[in-house]
């Protein structure tokens, strides 16, 4: 007996090496897309978190100054500012949003109207 394949045995035998077919490619095509976008979802991510990192330590300096000069007002200067000591540390709060500052003149003139 002969211990050869013929090539029909042999094509049974072996993986199909033939081209994938078209949705085969597609779907490699999307999967691979979706890697690609994935990837620069979070590169973007990161490059903002470190962008913003480095944003807030290049104003440290000046937000310590801020802070060091209005804790050095006297509490009517801070009330002519439209602050109290209370506000000091909520300056630097994105949702702060100080009184306005000549609470007498406003006083005034809601009275004369």
């Amino acid at each position: 007996m002969d211990d050869r394949f013929t090539k029909a045995e042999a094509a049974l035998l072996l993986p199909n090496s033939t081209a994938a077919s078209r949705r085969e490619t597609d779907a490699e095509a999307i999967r691979l897309a979706a890697i690609a976008a994935r990837d620069e979802a979070v590169a973007s991510w990161f490059l903002g978190g470190l962008r913003g990192a480095i944003r807030l330590l290049a104003s440290l300096p000046q937000r310590f100054a801020t802070y060091n000069a209005l804790r050095a007002l006297s509490d009517r200067e801070l009330r002519d500012i439209g602050m109290n000591r209370h506000d000091i540390t909520r300056v630097f709060d994105p949702a702060f949003t100080p009184r306005p500052a000549n609470d007498t003149a406003q006083a005034a003139t809601a009275r004369v109207a």
